[in-house]
């Protein structure tokens, strides 16, 4: 191997060199300590070896970095350390410590057995450590026990910058430690930036990813105009883990904001013991979106406050489906329903309610389905406090009853009554009535009476004294009946039945008997009433039949 300047020490520097002005004759034209050309295929321009030391040390002053390295194939510097640092560089003004540039190879590469790999410290508004790179990693750290890449920023100024076209902007790989950490004290501890593929990629076998802490900002801020902002993968541990004020924050315009994936862990996780472990705001799309093939999708434990809460400006704040209509498929996991029978939301609670709904305006809980509404309970199957609306029919298997506080008794004891049943749609109107002198009156109903009713049926009784002449002498007609036959200027109680024959009434018909569908028939409403074990009873609602169509929008 052919070197421009080899410099070999055993106590001071290897090579040291000062300038004041450029040098002549070559291809570089600046100013500088050393400079080393190698017109060889493939040897080094310049290259520091040292036991205990530096290799190569640099200081750069004005606008110039410390070390600076240029290749077309290979890394523009490299350094190799098996204790210290593979490559050092500090930098002054706005330049960074070290700056490396290739075509095609990382800009500034750092193997280290023990310490860390390339370190980097900027002032000012200076990256530690900056690389670009048209294809591959702009900054490539790779360590066996320690950090891949470290950097520390002061000010606003990251610890590591990186920037790339196609490739990730930094990547970090460890197999032990953390491929990619970063600290900051007011900027983010790592920020990526990427127009195609992650502004920040990291992979771990064992432990975290990507791991960011900040006390003030974000650990790990990720933003993306197509893709992921921040991407974390693990075979073992998070995929991304962020403790902070947000711990992880991402936003992006039109792909997600925070994606993460994980074999055996959650994919996400967030921890906070005063705040949200893990928050999502959308304006128009999904807040949060979590998907699993056979665990839980979304799992949210709070000790005090709430687990999950959702906010959304215009569309819907918490979305859930579940369930498929291709048949044969899907499978039930860790969950206790069976294949494509699980609820879409399911709450529990030891002792408050398992799911609650509140809204300012509208319906607390709005339910639509086949059965829009089922409920079951050990001591009441529901319990409405104010009015009921039914826009339909009312389906009893019991009988139906009212309950109030007992007239005579109202803090120790109830009275109950029956509702009186019939096998028509059938309404029920009495009153009392004077007779005139010549023992007649006649009675008028409401103008809606003709209307509503059909088939009338009616009842008098006269009050105070027998009337065997009593009877009806003019039947209903223009909403009004007549009755004669009684005691002059006596009273005479009456009532008249009808039954419905509005529109709705009629569309609607009461089929006293019907048939039992036939996975009913040999079961019972109420097996017990019957000595019947319950075994035999038909559930209500009947589950419903499937639909293997495709699900209304």
């Amino acid at each position: 191997m052919t070197f421009g300047v080899w410099g070999d020490s055993d106590v001071g520097a290897g090579v040291i060199g000062s300038s004041d002005t450029p040098t002549t004759g070559t291809t570089h034209v600046r100013a500088a300590g050393v400079v080393g050309i190698n017109k060889a295929p493939q040897g080094v321009g310049v290259e520091g070896f040292c036991a205990q030391g530096t290799g190569v040390l640099g200081v750069g002053g004005a606008d110039q970095p410390g070390v600076a390295g240029k290749a077309d194939t290979g890394p523009g510097v490299l350094g190799t350390s098996t204790q210290g640092p593979g490559v050092t560089g500090q930098g002054g003004g706005a330049s960074p410590g070290v700056s490396g540039n290739a075509a095609a190879g990382p800009g500034v590469s750092g193997t280290s057995a023990q310490g860390v790999g390339v370190i980097g410290q900027g002032a000012g508004a200076a990256a530690g450590v900056s690389g670009q790179a048209d294809a591959g990693p702009g900054v490539l750290g790779s360590s066996a026990h320690g950090v891949g890449v470290a950097g520390q920023g002061a000010g606003a100024s990251p610890g590591v910058s990186g920037q790339a076209d196609a490739g990730p902007g930094v990547l970090g790989t460890s197999a032990r430690g953390a491929g990619l950490s970063g600290a900051g004290t007011a900027g983010p501890g790592v920020s990526g930036s990427s127009t195609g593929a992650p502004g920040v990629a990291g992979t771990s076998t064992s432990s975290p990813g990507v791991t960011g802490t900040s006390p003030p900002g974000p650990g790990v801020a990720g933003t993306s105009t197509g893709g992921p902002g921040v991407s974390g993968t693990s075979t073992g541990g998070p995929g991304l883990l962020g403790t902070g004020t947000p711990g992880v924050a991402g936003t992006s315009t039109n792909g997600v904001g925070v994606t993460g994936t994980a074999d055996p862990g959650p994919g996400v996780s967030g921890i906070s013991t005063t705040g949200t472990g893990v928050s999502g705001i959308s304006n128009s799309g999904t807040g949060m979106s979590a998907t699993s093939t056979s665990g839980f999708g979304l799992d949210a434990t709070s000790e005090s406050f709430i687990a999950v809460e959702a906010f959304s400006h215009n569309g819907v704040g918490v979305s859930a489906s579940c369930g498929h209509p291709e048949p044969g498929n899907g499978g039930s996991g860790s969950s206790p329903d069976p294949p494509n029978r699980g609820p879409a939301v399911r709450g529990h609670s030891w002792f408050g309610a398992g799911v609650e709904g509140l809204s300012e305006y509208d319906a607390g809980v709005h339910a639509r389905g086949s059965t829009g509404l089922t409920a079951s309970g050990s001591a009441l199957g529901a319990d409405v406090t104010n009015g009921l609306r039914v826009n339909g029919v009312i389906v009893s298997a019991g009988s139906a009853r009212f309950v109030i506080d007992h007239p005579l008794d109202p803090t120790e004891n109830t009275l109950t009554h029956a509702f009186v049943a019939s096998p028509e749609q059938k309404n029920v109107y009495d009153g009392v009535v004077t007779l005139d002198d010549t023992g007649a009156a006649t009675v008028t109903l409401p103008d809606w009476f003709d209307a509503l009713n059909q088939d009338f049926r009616y009842q008098l009784t006269p009050i105070g004294a027998p009337a065997p002449d009593l009877h009806v002498s003019a039947r209903i007609s223009g909403n009004s009946f007549s009755v004669a036959g009684g005691p002059p200027g006596g009273q005479v109680s009456w009532q008249v039945t009808g039954v419905r024959l509005d529109k709705w009434a009629r569309a609607n018909p009461v089929e006293p008997v019907a048939p039992k569908p036939a996975d009913q028939r040999g079961l019972f409403l109420h097996p017990t009433a019957f000595d019947q074990p319950v075994e035999r009873g038909i559930g209500v609602p009947p589950v419903p039949v499937r639909n293997d169509g495709p699900r209304e929008k």
